[in-house]
């Protein structure tokens, strides 16, 4: 009596030839199942379009002329420069223009909408940059379509879109660098002609008041303050003179001019001269905040005061000839010499305080014209500036213009291929064949299990386990039952 075997201890050498016994059960079904799938696939990547693809190489050619004497107006890099082209010529503007006058796509014409052909013609595009140790040296363009012809044109028309657009915004970019300069040229001229005209009229209006003026004025003060002591110097030679006459007089009215010692504000007078011109000397050395100038203008200061206050006493008028009728010949000499010299004294203590003025307000002049020269020098090396950039941005616009700048340079044209490059047809047959296999394998598998049927001695012990098997007898069929159930066989996969 047999034991019955379990499914899971069926040993290996027993599952194997089951194995092979179900695949050849299937045979027919999985050979069907591959062929059918493998012909309709292969059916397929055979009608499939051919792709070919044209390329262009384009050449990023430097500046031609060294920067050293012409700087570049255009101070973006070829890298980012390439992308800004490239972003212009794929908009969908331009590329809509190529799409018309190629007529591309026509079997796609009406039943897409425009946006999808532009976007389909962008990603048929293809930009390959190749730098070297200076940057971008060159970048490959490439097109790809299903007609050769077409693919060559399209690439050829993008590379010329490339240099020319390139051309143009190089230009473009320098012209619009020296419109802007020379804008900035005039309007800094007009402030800079504003600047020097307010300059001008200030000198004129604050004329012998500037700072540059003051040294001369200084010593004008300093002469006019000599000038001065030797007047009243004269008057007090004149006054001992007219002293001496009038003692040697018999005139008893000529004893009555007055002396030197008679005439107290004119010794005020002479003390204020030698305090100035001890100030003009201490001011050759010191500011106004030096400690000795403040005490010297303090004194004169207040010998201003004294003199005010003093009453004048005209000795020429206390001895004119109405007065003293009688007086001799030489007193008289005397008197119009020293009223010479009082009117002489007025007109110069005139020009000393109209000079003082000029140096009291040096330091504020020099304050004020400080900030117009600071403006106006600012202002004149901000136009020189301009004027430099300006001559420099005319001679790139010029090189731009002969086409001596950084240009693109097409190596060779693109030409029409001779061969497609895809689709790649072996591999996707390969592919085909694969996924026909699996397909095939995956359906005989879904089958077999379907199926409930015995087959083996194996199985038969499985359904029926405790049951002893007595034997096995082959399948016995009449040829006339064969041949009438030989198409039901077939349709079922069976043997």
């Amino acid at each position: 009596m047999e034991v019955p075997v379990s499914d899971e201890h069926t040993p290996l050498s027993v599952r194997i030839p089951m194995l092979f016994g179900a695949l050849k059960y299937r045979l027919r079904l999985i050979l069907i199942v591959l062929v059918v799938v493998f012909a309709g696939s292969a059916a397929y990547i055979e009608q499939m379009p051919n792709v070919y693809r044209a390329q262009t190489q384009i050449l990023v050619n430097p500046q031609r002329i060294s920067d050293k004497y012409v700087s570049s107006a255009v101070s973006m890099g070829a890298s980012d420069r390439l992308n800004t082209l490239s972003q212009q010529i794929l908009s969908a503007s331009r590329l809509e223009k190529i799409l018309d006058d190629f007529q591309l796509f026509p079997k796609l014409r009406g039943k897409v909408s425009r946006e999808e052909l532009i976007e389909r013609m962008r990603k048929n595009i293809g930009i390959e940059l190749k730098h070297n140790a200076d940057g971008l040296s060159a970048f490959t363009l490439s097109y790809t379509g299903d007609s050769a012809k077409e693919v060559a044109a399209v690439a050829n028309k993008l590379a010329d879109s490339f240099i020319t657009w390139n051309l143009q915004d190089r230009e473009q970019e320098a012209q619009g660098t020296t419109a802007f300069l020379a804008n900035e040229l005039v309007t800094t001229k007009t402030q800079l002609d504003a600047l020097e005209n307010q300059l001008s009229a200030y000198k004129l209006r604050h004329l012998g008041e500037l700072p540059d003026q003051l040294q001369a004025n200084m010593q004008t003060l300093s002469r006019l303050q000599v000038e001065l002591q030797a007047n009243v110097e004269g008057q007090s030679r004149l006054d001992h003179e007219a002293l001496l006459a009038a003692s040697a007089s018999p005139d008893p009215v000529s004893q009555r001019t007055p002396g030197p010692s008679s005439n107290p504000r004119q010794r005020l007078v002479s003390e204020k001269l030698a305090a100035q011109a001890e100030l003009a000397e201490l001011r050759k050395h010191y500011t106004d905040s030096f400690p000795d100038v403040i005490q010297k203008q303090a004194e004169i200061h207040a010998l201003d005061e004294r003199i005010a206050a003093t009453p004048v006493v005209d000795a020429a008028a206390l001895s004119s000839p109405d007065a003293q009728p009688t007086a001799n010949p030489q007193l008289q000499l005397i008197r119009r010499d020293r009223a010479r010299l009082v009117s002489e004294q007025r007109n110069i203590q005139a020009s000393i305080s109209r000079y003082q003025s000029k140096v009291d307000s040096a330091p504020l002049r020099e304050q004020e014209i400080s900030q117009l020269l600071r403006d106006y020098d600012t202002t004149k090396d901000h136009y020189r500036s301009l004027l430099e950039k300006n001559y420099s941005a005319q001679m790139a616009a010029q090189l731009e213009h002969d086409q001596k700048g950084g240009s693109f340079t097409m190596l060779d044209s693109a030409r029409v291929p001779d061969i497609p490059t895809g689709p790649k047809r072996m591999p996707l047959l390969i592919g085909a064949f694969c996924l026909a296999l699996i397909l095939a394998g995956g359906t005989a598998f879904v089958s077999e299990m379907m199926d409930s049927t015995v087959k083996s001695e194996l199985e038969l012990r499985d359904c029926l386990p405790g049951i002893p098997l007595l034997g096995i007898t082959p399948t016995m069929e009449r040829t006339q039952m064969r041949r009438v159930l030989a198409p039901a066989r077939y349709l079922l996969g069976g043997q």
